[in-house]
């Protein structure tokens, strides 16, 4: 497994990533993976984050993920630390979330210069992460299906998904501190079809000791739900 640091550009910002991907074989499938927020300890080193990039390489993936603006090394327009948190904490319970989504655009851009026109291509987030990656997959045509793994449902505007046709899989515990299981069901219904609901049971917004087999579930929907 070759683990590749990258740079790409987000609105004159240099920001940084991982390619992860197999040194003998070329696979024909890509994932774009969009970690949490940072100001609950989001970044692209996140347990999930890093499982789903370890699990989809050994299943024929090549992934990336990367970090926000004004995380890691990713570069920032913000000076001090106090700053850096109060950038991001306005768009923690809101929509404004729009340069995660510019990001996360330049990401999905820079991950598809590396492939070819063939390929297919997905998104899989993780908590805030899974509200910009369903944003993103839901506005750009080359995206194949999307994962949402403990979308905080009851927090986001997430009307769009009432009318997107792509097939989309939600995963979720039901101890989960960033929503409840009333919200992830009430949110779940009006969402268009194709849609799965997966549950994790016996776990929590961490899934500790359970990252692996969550993120067997998320390339498994991939790779049954490749055609759009």
């Amino acid at each position: 497994m070759i683990e590749e640091s990258v740079y790409f550009h987000s609105n004159h910002l240099k920001l940084e990533g991982v390619l992860t991907y197999k040194e003998d074989a070329r696979p024909e499938q890509a994932i774009l993976l969009c970690a949490p927020h940072p100001n609950l300890g989001g970044d692209m080193d996140n347990n999930i984050i890093t499982s789903l990039a370890r699990v989809s390489v050994n299943m024929g993936f090549v992934s990336l993920r990367f970090n926000y603006r004004c995380v890691g090394k990713s570069a920032c327009h913000v000076r001090d630390i106090a700053g850096k948190f109060e950038y991001w904490e306005k768009s923690l319970h809101g929509d404004n979330y729009l340069d995660a989504e510019m990001d996360a655009q330049a990401a999905l851009n820079f991950l598809v210069s590396q492939l070819n026109d063939t390929d297919k291509i997905y998104i899989a987030g993780y908590s805030f992460g899974s509200i910009v990656g369903m944003s993103i997959g839901a506005k750009n045509a080359s995206i194949a299906a999307v994962a949402s793994i403990s979308t905080p449902f009851g927090k986001y505007n997430l009307d769009y998904l009432q009318f997107s046709r792509k097939p989309k899989l939600f995963i979720y515990s039901n101890n989960d501190f960033a929503t409840t299981e009333k919200d992830t069901l009430k949110g779940f219904e009006p969402i268009a079809s194709p849609k799965t609901l997966d549950l994790i049971e016996n776990s929590d917004h961490f899934y500790r000791t359970q990252e692996d087999a969550v993120s067997q579930k998320v390339c498994n929907f991939f790779l049954n739900n490749g055609n759009i």
